[in-house]
């Protein structure tokens, strides 16, 4: 691989300059607690049981943050850094939640170019990555096909069940066949609230920033429907 291969992720908040038309201080105040939760994923160091390799995120993770934008990247494409920036971007999705943050995911790999003192970003990895994330209507990290495979490859599990799955990605005209990261096995763990989960009582955590459920657009809606939709296909006995 050359360099410039890396693999890249873009996260951004939903509904964030909707948030910020309508309540400013509120829209500063979920930044910050985004900012907090970038902050704490950039600073973990995991052992993979596994393997047994140790690894710290800031030593192979470069993470910047614009707007409601967060971009992380790979300093290299090893299956190790694969490991790191899937496990880095769920745990951020997942303290985003608790920090009542509504956010989207993407992560890519391929050509991806830096300045870090410049504070210059581009490639097609990180087009990519955009896109993906973005066209999704829901909480929730896509990845690319070539991610996916890297991430069979390296074996990524959740005790018996991959980290990376095939998922149907729901998108305005519907869905589209695509890969996901399976986060709700991850951290099934730590829901309140037993599976099937109601959309409503889902969005609760977000309706001080974002307003009542009943109020919100059918589209702002479909996106937590859907959230949950996911949650409720993965976690729930099929019959």
């Amino acid at each position: 691989m050359s360099n410039h291969t890396h693999y890249v992720t873009h996260v951004d908040i939903l509904g964030f300059s909707a948030l910020v038309s309508r309540d400013a201080l509120l829209a500063w105040e979920a930044l910050s607690s985004l900012a907090s939760v970038r902050d704490y994923v950039r600073n973990i160091e995991l052992e993979f049981a596994d393997t047994g390799e140790r690894a710290s995120i800031p030593d192979r993770i470069h993470s910047v943050m614009f707007s409601d934008t967060i971009v992380l990247f790979t300093k290299s494409d090893t299956l190790l850094d694969l490991r790191l920036i899937v496990l880095a971007t769920t745990e951020l999705l997942h303290k985003a939640m608790f920090a009542c943050v509504p956010v989207r995911a993407g992560i890519a790999h391929g050509t991806f170019f830096f300045n870090i003192a410049e504070s210059m970003y581009a490639g097609p990895a990180l087009v990519e990555a955009y896109t993906i994330g973005e066209q999704a209507q829901w909480l929730g990290i896509v990845t690319t096909q070539h991610v996916y495979e890297h991430a069979i490859l390296a074996n990524m599990k959740s005790g018996t069940s991959d980290v990376v799955i095939p998922a149907a990605i729901p998108i305005n005209e519907g869905t589209l066949s695509g890969y996901a990261v399976n986060w709700p096995t991850v951290f099934a763990h730590d829901f309140k609230a037993k599976p099937p989960i109601p959309s409503e009582l889902f969005y609760s955590a977000f309706a001080r920033r974002f307003g009542p459920y009943n109020i919100l657009p059918p589209r702002v809606r479909a996106k937590y429907e859907n959230t949950v939709a996911y949650i409720n296909r993965i976690l729930v006995p099929q019959v």
